[in-house]
C-alpha cells in the first residue's frame, strides 16, 4: 500500500477558519490524517454536540429588546398556554407564556415564541418568524432545556436556541448551517 492510499491531507475547518495541518511525509506542508481517524473524530464531535450549550455571537449582550420593524408580521398558530405543574422548578416555569420581539440586522424580522407547556426537562413551543424576505412561518415542536437554554431542532436540521436574561428578556439564535443564522431579542407579552 502506498502512503497516499492510507493517508490523505485534510483541510480542517474549525469555527469557520480553514487551516492546513503540517505533516512530515510531503515536505512539511500538510499533516496526513487517516480517513478512519477523521471519521471517528467527526462522529465524536457530532455526538458530543447533541444537546450542547450554544455558541452565541459576542454581540448578544449589546442587543436591546424593542419592537420589530418588519413590514410583515408573523402568522400565529392557535395556541393554548397551560400553567406549569407545581413540581416544575421556577427557573423552568418562568418560560411559560408568549414572547414577541425582533431578529435580523436593523430589527428587520418579526419573531415570536409561544411556550405552551413546560416540564422540568422540556417544553412544547411554537416558533414564529417573518420578514420582507421570508414568508411567515410558524412551527410547533418539542424543545429541551440544556443548562440555561431552551433548544429545538427542526425537521430540516435547523436549530433554534433561546436563552433568558436576568431581566427576563430572551435572546434568540436560529442556525441552519454555519452561514445561515439570525439572532434577536424577545420580551414577554403582558
Amino acid at each position: 500500500m502506498k502512503v497516499d492510499e492510507a493517508f490523505n491531507p485534510v483541510e480542517v475547518r474549525l469555527l469557520g477558519a480553514a487551516r492546513r495541518l503540517p505533516t512530515s511525509h510531503d515536505g512539511g506542508r500538510h499533516m496526513a490524517i487517516p480517513k478512519w481517524w477523521l471519521g471517528c473524530l467527526l462522529t465524536v464531535v457530532w455526538i458530543g454536540s447533541a444537546g450542547a450549550q450554544t455558541i452565541w455571537p459576542e454581540f448578544m449582550p449589546n442587543l436591546r429588546a424593542d419592537l420589530s420593524l418588519s413590514p410583515v408580521a408573523v402568522e400565529m398558530l392557535p395556541a393554548t398556554v397551560k400553567q406549569p405543574a407545581p413540581d416544575v422548578p421556577p427557573e423552568k416555569a418562568r418560560w411559560s407564556g408568549r414572547w414577541a420581539g425582533w431578529a435580523c440586522r436593523d430589527r428587520a424580522c418579526d419573531t415570536k415564541l409561544i411556550v405552551e407547556t413546560v416540564t422540568s426537562e422540556s417544553a412544547t413551543i411554537i416558533y414564529d418568524f417573518a420578514s420582507a424576505r421570508v414568508k411567515p412561518d410558524s412551527f410547533r415542536t418539542e424543545a429541551r432545556f440544556v443548562d440555561d437554554e431552551l433548544q429545538a431542532t427542526f425537521p430540516n436540521g435547523a436549530k433554534v436556541a433561546y436563552r433568558m436574561r436576568k431581566g427576563g428578556d430572551v435572546e434568540f439564535l436560529y442556525r441552519n448551517g454555519p452561514a445561515d443564522w439570525v439572532a434577536g431579542i424577545l420580551s414577554k407579552e403582558k
